[in-house]
Protein backbone atom coordinates (compact mmCIF):
# COMPACT_ATOMS: atom_id res chain seq x y z
CA UNK A 1 0.00 0.00 0.00
CA UNK A 2 2.99 2.39 1.15
CA UNK A 3 3.75 2.19 -3.47
CA UNK A 4 0.17 3.97 -3.81
CA UNK A 5 0.99 7.64 -2.98
CA UNK A 6 3.99 6.84 -5.11
CA UNK A 7 2.19 5.95 -7.96
CA UNK A 8 -0.74 8.85 -7.63
CA UNK A 9 2.11 11.46 -7.09
CA UNK A 10 3.74 10.03 -10.05
CA UNK A 11 0.89 10.44 -12.02
CA UNK A 12 0.23 13.94 -10.74
CA UNK A 13 3.44 15.14 -11.83
CA UNK A 14 3.51 13.94 -15.21
CA UNK A 15 -0.05 15.85 -15.66
CA UNK A 16 1.40 18.63 -14.29
CA UNK A 17 4.36 18.56 -16.76
CA UNK A 18 2.33 17.42 -19.92
CA UNK A 19 0.00 20.13 -19.66
CA UNK A 20 2.82 22.75 -19.06
CA UNK A 21 4.95 21.31 -22.37
CA UNK A 22 1.57 21.40 -24.34
CA UNK A 23 0.39 24.61 -23.01
CA UNK A 24 4.13 25.93 -24.49
CA UNK A 25 3.72 24.13 -27.66
CA UNK A 26 0.47 25.58 -28.48
CA UNK A 27 1.54 29.19 -27.58
CA UNK A 28 4.54 28.39 -29.99
CA UNK A 29 2.04 26.73 -32.99
CA UNK A 30 -0.25 29.94 -32.92
CA UNK A 31 2.90 31.26 -34.82
CA UNK A 32 1.91 29.57 -37.85
CA UNK A 33 -0.93 31.73 -38.00
CA UNK A 34 -0.18 35.04 -36.34
CA UNK A 35 3.10 35.56 -38.41
CA UNK A 36 1.45 35.93 -41.93
CA UNK A 37 -1.72 37.45 -40.31
CA UNK A 38 0.29 40.47 -38.68
CA UNK A 39 2.84 40.33 -41.95
CA UNK A 40 0.28 39.47 -44.78
CA UNK A 41 0.74 42.62 -46.60
CA UNK A 42 4.57 42.87 -46.49
CA UNK A 43 4.27 39.57 -48.03
CA UNK A 44 2.25 40.09 -50.89
CA UNK A 45 3.93 43.02 -51.47
CA UNK A 46 7.50 41.17 -51.62
CA UNK A 47 5.47 38.57 -53.77
CA UNK A 48 3.96 41.49 -55.67
CA UNK A 49 0.41 39.96 -55.50
CA UNK A 50 -2.79 41.08 -54.24
CA UNK A 51 -4.39 40.70 -51.50
CA UNK A 52 -6.49 38.23 -52.84
CA UNK A 53 -3.75 36.29 -54.50
CA UNK A 54 -1.85 36.00 -51.49
CA UNK A 55 -5.44 35.18 -49.45
CA UNK A 56 -5.59 31.84 -51.50
CA UNK A 57 -2.46 30.65 -49.33
CA UNK A 58 -4.63 31.25 -46.04
CA UNK A 59 -7.90 29.87 -47.66
CA UNK A 60 -5.82 26.73 -48.86
CA UNK A 61 -4.47 26.61 -45.30
CA UNK A 62 -8.27 26.52 -44.01
CA UNK A 63 -9.58 24.12 -46.19
CA UNK A 64 -6.43 21.68 -45.68
CA UNK A 65 -7.43 22.44 -41.89
CA UNK A 66 -11.08 21.47 -42.37
CA UNK A 67 -9.84 18.03 -44.17
CA UNK A 68 -7.43 17.42 -41.85
CA UNK A 69 -8.92 18.07 -38.43
CA UNK A 70 -11.62 14.65 -38.74
CA UNK A 71 -8.09 12.71 -38.98
CA UNK A 72 -5.95 14.12 -36.44
CA UNK A 73 -8.96 13.61 -33.53
CA UNK A 74 -9.14 10.19 -34.74
CA UNK A 75 -5.31 9.72 -35.09
CA UNK A 76 -5.17 11.19 -31.37
CA UNK A 77 -7.95 8.88 -30.44
CA UNK A 78 -5.94 6.01 -31.73
CA UNK A 79 -2.07 6.46 -30.38
CA UNK A 80 -2.92 9.83 -28.26
CA UNK A 81 -2.33 12.89 -28.34
CA UNK A 82 1.12 12.99 -26.73
CA UNK A 83 2.32 12.00 -29.98
CA UNK A 84 0.01 14.13 -32.41
CA UNK A 85 1.45 16.98 -30.59
CA UNK A 86 5.19 16.23 -31.66
CA UNK A 87 4.82 15.61 -35.19
CA UNK A 88 3.20 18.68 -35.82
CA UNK A 89 6.14 20.59 -34.26
CA UNK A 90 8.48 19.21 -36.44
CA UNK A 91 6.25 19.56 -39.73
CA UNK A 92 5.47 23.43 -38.11
CA UNK A 93 8.84 24.03 -38.02
CA UNK A 94 9.72 22.67 -41.58
CA UNK A 95 7.38 24.79 -43.17
CA UNK A 96 8.31 28.03 -41.30
CA UNK A 97 11.68 27.69 -43.09
CA UNK A 98 10.62 26.53 -46.55
CA UNK A 99 8.62 29.57 -46.54
CA UNK A 100 11.14 32.16 -45.41
CA UNK A 101 13.28 30.73 -48.51
CA UNK A 102 10.46 30.72 -51.12
CA UNK A 103 10.80 32.97 -53.78
CA UNK A 104 7.77 32.27 -55.75
CA UNK A 105 4.35 33.34 -54.38
CA UNK A 106 3.79 29.07 -56.10
CA UNK A 107 5.88 27.55 -54.07
CA UNK A 108 5.08 30.35 -50.63
CA UNK A 109 1.17 29.06 -51.24
CA UNK A 110 0.87 25.09 -51.37
CA UNK A 111 4.04 24.94 -48.58
CA UNK A 112 1.81 27.18 -46.25
CA UNK A 113 -1.20 26.23 -47.30
CA UNK A 114 -0.97 22.51 -47.15
CA UNK A 115 2.19 21.11 -44.98
CA UNK A 116 1.72 24.45 -42.82
CA UNK A 117 -2.30 23.82 -42.34
CA UNK A 118 -0.95 19.93 -41.32
CA UNK A 119 1.06 20.72 -39.25
CA UNK A 120 -1.02 23.92 -37.00
CA UNK A 121 -3.99 21.39 -37.04
CA UNK A 122 -1.66 18.71 -35.02
CA UNK A 123 -0.73 21.71 -32.37
CA UNK A 124 -4.26 22.95 -32.23
CA UNK A 125 -7.43 22.60 -30.33
CA UNK A 126 -7.95 19.28 -31.55
CA UNK A 127 -5.67 17.17 -30.06
CA UNK A 128 -5.73 19.47 -27.12
CA UNK A 129 -9.55 18.90 -26.33
CA UNK A 130 -8.34 14.58 -26.43
CA UNK A 131 -5.42 15.40 -24.12
CA UNK A 132 -7.43 16.88 -21.77
CA UNK A 133 -9.82 13.87 -21.41
CA UNK A 134 -7.07 11.53 -21.82
CA UNK A 135 -5.19 13.32 -18.75
CA UNK A 136 -8.07 13.87 -16.81
CA UNK A 137 -10.62 11.60 -17.30
CA UNK A 138 -13.32 14.37 -17.22
CA UNK A 139 -12.74 15.89 -14.30
CA UNK A 140 -12.21 19.21 -14.09
CA UNK A 141 -11.95 18.89 -17.83
CA UNK A 142 -13.52 22.07 -18.76
CA UNK A 143 -10.89 24.35 -16.79
CA UNK A 144 -8.04 22.35 -17.67
CA UNK A 145 -8.82 22.18 -21.60
CA UNK A 146 -8.89 25.92 -21.58
CA UNK A 147 -5.49 26.04 -19.48
CA UNK A 148 -4.31 24.08 -22.77
CA UNK A 149 -5.69 25.99 -25.63
CA UNK A 150 -4.30 29.29 -23.73
CA UNK A 151 -1.14 28.97 -25.37
CA UNK A 152 -2.76 30.51 -28.27
CA UNK A 153 -4.32 33.55 -26.24
CA UNK A 154 -0.45 34.10 -24.63
CA UNK A 155 0.77 33.70 -28.38
CA UNK A 156 -1.65 36.74 -29.12
CA UNK A 157 -0.24 38.73 -26.25
CA UNK A 158 3.38 38.44 -26.44
CA UNK A 159 3.93 37.19 -29.91
CA UNK A 160 1.58 39.39 -32.49
CA UNK A 161 3.36 42.38 -30.90
CA UNK A 162 6.72 40.80 -31.29
CA UNK A 163 5.88 40.22 -34.97
CA UNK A 164 4.73 43.74 -35.31
CA UNK A 165 7.78 45.25 -33.96
CA UNK A 166 10.33 43.20 -35.73
CA UNK A 167 8.18 43.71 -38.79
CA UNK A 168 9.24 47.44 -38.82
CA UNK A 169 13.30 46.16 -38.01
CA UNK A 170 13.61 43.30 -40.58
CA UNK A 171 12.25 41.67 -43.25
CA UNK A 172 9.31 38.61 -43.43
CA UNK A 173 11.62 36.19 -44.41
CA UNK A 174 14.10 36.72 -41.51
CA UNK A 175 11.00 36.49 -38.67
CA UNK A 176 9.56 33.24 -40.19
CA UNK A 177 13.08 31.52 -40.44
CA UNK A 178 13.67 32.31 -36.77
CA UNK A 179 11.09 31.30 -35.46
CA UNK A 180 11.49 27.92 -38.08
CA UNK A 181 14.42 27.07 -36.16
CA UNK A 182 12.99 27.88 -32.35
CA UNK A 183 10.37 24.80 -33.49
CA UNK A 184 13.08 22.64 -34.80
CA UNK A 185 15.70 23.54 -32.31
CA UNK A 186 13.51 24.03 -29.11
CA UNK A 187 9.81 22.87 -29.69
CA UNK A 188 10.87 19.28 -31.47
CA UNK A 189 12.89 17.87 -28.73
CA UNK A 190 10.56 19.31 -26.01
CA UNK A 191 7.86 17.59 -27.86
CA UNK A 192 9.56 14.07 -27.76
CA UNK A 193 10.83 14.76 -24.18
CA UNK A 194 7.06 14.52 -23.66
CA UNK A 195 6.38 11.55 -25.76
CA UNK A 196 9.23 9.73 -24.10
CA UNK A 197 7.98 10.64 -20.74
CA UNK A 198 3.96 9.56 -21.77
CA UNK A 199 5.40 6.51 -22.60
CA UNK A 200 6.62 5.70 -19.04
CA UNK A 201 3.68 7.82 -17.12
CA UNK A 202 0.34 7.08 -18.95
CA UNK A 203 -1.14 3.66 -20.06
CA UNK A 204 -1.67 3.18 -23.70
CA UNK A 205 -4.85 5.30 -25.55
CA UNK A 206 -7.98 2.65 -25.46
CA UNK A 207 -8.41 1.96 -29.12
CA UNK A 208 -11.14 4.27 -30.79
CA UNK A 209 -14.39 2.61 -30.84
CA UNK A 210 -15.32 2.93 -34.60
CA UNK A 211 -12.92 3.46 -37.97
CA UNK A 212 -12.42 6.55 -39.46
CA UNK A 213 -15.01 6.78 -41.73
CA UNK A 214 -17.58 5.15 -39.91
CA UNK A 215 -16.85 7.84 -37.10
CA UNK A 216 -17.48 10.50 -39.16
CA UNK A 217 -20.75 9.04 -40.02
CA UNK A 218 -21.67 8.60 -36.73
CA UNK A 219 -20.88 11.83 -35.98
CA UNK A 220 -22.73 13.75 -38.35
CA UNK A 221 -25.68 11.19 -37.88
CA UNK A 222 -25.69 12.59 -34.59
CA UNK A 223 -28.65 15.56 -34.59
CA UNK A 224 -26.78 16.45 -31.08
CA UNK A 225 -23.49 17.04 -32.78
CA UNK A 226 -24.78 18.48 -35.60
CA UNK A 227 -27.08 21.16 -33.55
CA UNK A 228 -23.56 22.30 -32.42
CA UNK A 229 -21.93 22.15 -35.83
CA UNK A 230 -24.35 25.23 -37.29
CA UNK A 231 -23.72 27.78 -34.89
CA UNK A 232 -20.23 27.27 -34.94
CA UNK A 233 -19.92 27.94 -38.60
CA UNK A 234 -20.29 31.44 -36.90
CA UNK A 235 -17.22 30.65 -34.59
CA UNK A 236 -15.63 30.29 -37.79
CA UNK A 237 -16.66 32.95 -39.93
CA UNK A 238 -15.38 35.72 -37.46
CA UNK A 239 -12.43 33.80 -36.68
CA UNK A 240 -11.49 34.28 -40.39
CA UNK A 241 -11.88 37.66 -39.53
CA UNK A 242 -9.16 38.08 -37.11
CA UNK A 243 -6.60 35.59 -38.74
CA UNK A 244 -6.94 37.08 -42.08
CA UNK A 245 -8.71 40.67 -42.36
CA UNK A 246 -8.25 42.64 -38.99
CA UNK A 247 -4.93 43.69 -39.71
CA UNK A 248 -6.03 44.74 -43.24
CA UNK A 249 -9.31 46.63 -41.95
CA UNK A 250 -6.82 48.42 -39.08
CA UNK A 251 -4.49 49.28 -41.80
CA UNK A 252 -7.68 50.99 -44.41
CA UNK A 253 -8.95 53.04 -41.37
CA UNK A 254 -5.31 53.96 -40.22
CA UNK A 255 -5.30 52.49 -37.41
CA UNK A 256 -1.79 53.50 -35.52
CA UNK A 257 0.64 50.30 -34.96
CA UNK A 258 0.57 51.13 -31.04
CA UNK A 259 -3.10 50.95 -30.77
CA UNK A 260 -3.41 47.92 -33.08
CA UNK A 261 -0.40 46.11 -30.79
CA UNK A 262 -2.85 47.11 -27.72
CA UNK A 263 -5.44 45.59 -29.14
CA UNK A 264 -4.49 42.39 -29.73
CA UNK A 265 -2.57 42.59 -26.06
CA UNK A 266 -6.58 43.43 -24.71
CA UNK A 267 -7.87 40.31 -27.00
CA UNK A 268 -5.27 38.02 -25.78
CA UNK A 269 -5.57 39.13 -22.20
CA UNK A 270 -9.25 38.64 -21.82
CA UNK A 271 -9.11 35.25 -23.97
CA UNK A 272 -7.07 33.59 -21.12
CA UNK A 273 -9.93 35.50 -18.50
CA UNK A 274 -12.76 34.75 -20.72
CA UNK A 275 -11.63 30.56 -21.73
CA UNK A 276 -11.05 30.13 -17.67
CA UNK A 277 -14.16 31.57 -16.88
CA UNK A 278 -15.91 29.45 -19.26
CA UNK A 279 -14.35 26.18 -18.48
CA UNK A 280 -14.80 26.69 -14.78
CA UNK A 281 -18.46 27.16 -15.89
CA UNK A 282 -18.80 24.69 -17.90
CA UNK A 283 -17.49 22.04 -14.95
CA UNK A 284 -20.27 23.80 -13.29
CA UNK A 285 -22.72 22.40 -15.92
CA UNK A 286 -23.74 25.76 -17.17
CA UNK A 287 -22.79 24.71 -20.65
CA UNK A 288 -25.48 25.96 -22.99
CA UNK A 289 -25.51 29.43 -21.29
CA UNK A 290 -21.82 29.81 -20.92
CA UNK A 291 -21.96 29.36 -25.40
CA UNK A 292 -24.85 31.98 -25.38
CA UNK A 293 -22.89 34.13 -23.72
CA UNK A 294 -20.03 33.57 -25.67
CA UNK A 295 -21.34 34.13 -28.72
CA UNK A 296 -23.67 37.05 -27.84
CA UNK A 297 -20.29 38.76 -27.03
CA UNK A 298 -18.71 38.05 -30.25
CA UNK A 299 -22.00 39.40 -31.76
CA UNK A 300 -21.14 42.54 -29.88
CA UNK A 301 -17.87 42.89 -31.01
CA UNK A 302 -18.89 42.33 -34.61
CA UNK A 303 -21.04 44.99 -34.80
CA UNK A 304 -18.26 47.01 -33.59
CA UNK A 305 -15.99 46.36 -36.30
CA UNK A 306 -17.16 49.20 -38.76
CA UNK A 307 -16.00 51.87 -36.45
CA UNK A 308 -12.50 51.82 -36.04
CA UNK A 309 -12.33 55.22 -37.74
CA UNK A 310 -12.38 56.12 -33.63
CA UNK A 311 -9.33 54.09 -32.77
CA UNK A 312 -10.62 53.82 -29.26
CA UNK A 313 -13.56 51.51 -30.92
CA UNK A 314 -10.44 49.24 -31.82
CA UNK A 315 -9.63 48.44 -28.25
CA UNK A 316 -13.51 48.22 -27.35
CA UNK A 317 -13.37 45.47 -29.85
CA UNK A 318 -10.05 43.51 -29.02
CA UNK A 319 -11.82 43.58 -25.60
CA UNK A 320 -15.07 41.86 -26.48
CA UNK A 321 -14.00 39.72 -29.20
CA UNK A 322 -10.90 38.62 -26.85
CA UNK A 323 -13.58 37.62 -23.43
CA UNK A 324 -15.74 35.36 -26.51
CA UNK A 325 -13.05 33.88 -28.42
CA UNK A 326 -12.16 30.69 -26.38
CA UNK A 327 -15.48 30.85 -24.47
CA UNK A 328 -17.62 29.25 -27.77
CA UNK A 329 -14.32 26.51 -27.85
CA UNK A 330 -14.53 25.84 -24.46
CA UNK A 331 -17.85 25.19 -24.25
CA UNK A 332 -18.66 23.68 -27.62
CA UNK A 333 -16.17 21.17 -26.89
CA UNK A 334 -17.32 20.17 -23.64
CA UNK A 335 -20.69 19.56 -24.79
CA UNK A 336 -19.51 16.92 -27.20
CA UNK A 337 -17.51 15.66 -24.33
CA UNK A 338 -20.43 15.39 -22.32
CA UNK A 339 -22.81 13.96 -25.05
CA UNK A 340 -20.77 11.07 -26.85
CA UNK A 341 -18.83 8.33 -24.84
CA UNK A 342 -14.71 8.02 -24.70
CA UNK A 343 -13.67 6.34 -28.39
CA UNK A 344 -15.98 8.99 -30.04
CA UNK A 345 -14.94 12.01 -28.97
CA UNK A 346 -11.93 12.88 -30.66
CA UNK A 347 -13.63 11.97 -34.10
CA UNK A 348 -16.49 14.56 -33.22
CA UNK A 349 -14.62 17.18 -32.08
CA UNK A 350 -12.65 16.64 -35.56
CA UNK A 351 -15.67 17.12 -37.19
CA UNK A 352 -16.90 19.71 -35.70
CA UNK A 353 -13.62 21.39 -36.16
CA UNK A 354 -13.40 20.69 -39.78
CA UNK A 355 -16.85 22.66 -40.77
CA UNK A 356 -15.32 25.40 -38.71
CA UNK A 357 -12.30 25.73 -41.04
CA UNK A 358 -14.37 25.47 -43.95
CA UNK A 359 -16.21 28.46 -42.79
CA UNK A 360 -12.99 29.80 -42.06
CA UNK A 361 -11.92 29.15 -45.45
CA UNK A 362 -15.28 30.73 -47.15
CA UNK A 363 -15.07 33.66 -45.05
CA UNK A 364 -10.97 34.85 -45.25
CA UNK A 365 -11.60 34.12 -49.57
CA UNK A 366 -14.66 36.06 -49.68
CA UNK A 367 -13.55 38.57 -47.19
CA UNK A 368 -10.59 39.14 -49.56
CA UNK A 369 -11.85 39.14 -52.98
CA UNK A 370 -15.24 41.68 -51.45
CA UNK A 371 -12.39 43.85 -49.99
CA UNK A 372 -10.88 44.00 -53.45
CA UNK A 373 -13.96 44.98 -55.09
CA UNK A 374 -15.91 46.84 -52.65
CA UNK A 375 -12.33 48.88 -50.76
CA UNK A 376 -13.80 47.70 -47.21
CA UNK A 377 -14.63 44.54 -45.46
CA UNK A 378 -18.17 45.97 -44.63
CA UNK A 379 -20.21 42.47 -46.45
CA UNK A 380 -18.21 40.23 -44.79
CA UNK A 381 -18.65 41.95 -41.10
CA UNK A 382 -22.90 42.67 -41.34
CA UNK A 383 -22.64 38.98 -42.58
CA UNK A 384 -20.52 37.57 -39.60
CA UNK A 385 -23.03 39.96 -37.05
CA UNK A 386 -26.41 37.93 -38.51
CA UNK A 387 -24.62 34.54 -38.23
CA UNK A 388 -23.52 34.92 -35.10
CA UNK A 389 -27.25 36.76 -34.16
CA UNK A 390 -28.43 33.56 -35.48
CA UNK A 391 -25.95 31.11 -33.43
CA UNK A 392 -27.46 32.40 -29.94
CA UNK A 393 -30.97 31.24 -31.34
CA UNK A 394 -29.29 27.76 -32.07
CA UNK A 395 -27.89 27.01 -29.32
CA UNK A 396 -30.65 28.39 -27.40
CA UNK A 397 -32.86 25.79 -28.82
CA UNK A 398 -30.78 23.15 -27.87
CA UNK A 399 -31.51 20.57 -25.47
CA UNK A 400 -29.33 21.00 -22.01
CA UNK A 401 -26.59 18.47 -22.39
CA UNK A 402 -26.52 17.89 -18.87
CA UNK A 403 -30.29 16.11 -19.35
CA UNK A 404 -28.46 14.06 -21.96
CA UNK A 405 -26.73 10.57 -20.72
CA UNK A 406 -22.58 10.46 -21.03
Amino acid sequence: MSTLPKVASGITAFAVFATTVSFVISMAGSSMKSTVQVLFLPIAGDFDVSRGTLAIGTTLFAVVTALASSAVGHLADRIGAVPVLAIGAGITGVVLVVCALATDIRVFVPTYGILGAIGCTMLSFVPLGVLADQLFQGRNAGFLYAVLTNGAAVGFMVLVPLWTFLGAVTSWRQILLGVGVVFLVVMLPLSLLLVRYSNRNSAPPAPAEHGFWAGIRIAFADKRVRGLILPFVACGTTMAFIDVHLFPHMHDHGVAPVTSSVAFVLLGGLEIVGSLVAGRLCDKGLIRATLIGGYALRATAMMIAPFFAAEFTVLVFGALFGASYLITVVATTMWIAKILPRGRKGTAIGVLWALHMVAVAASSQLGAVLADAAHGYLPVILVSVALTLGAIVLVAMQPDPNRAPA
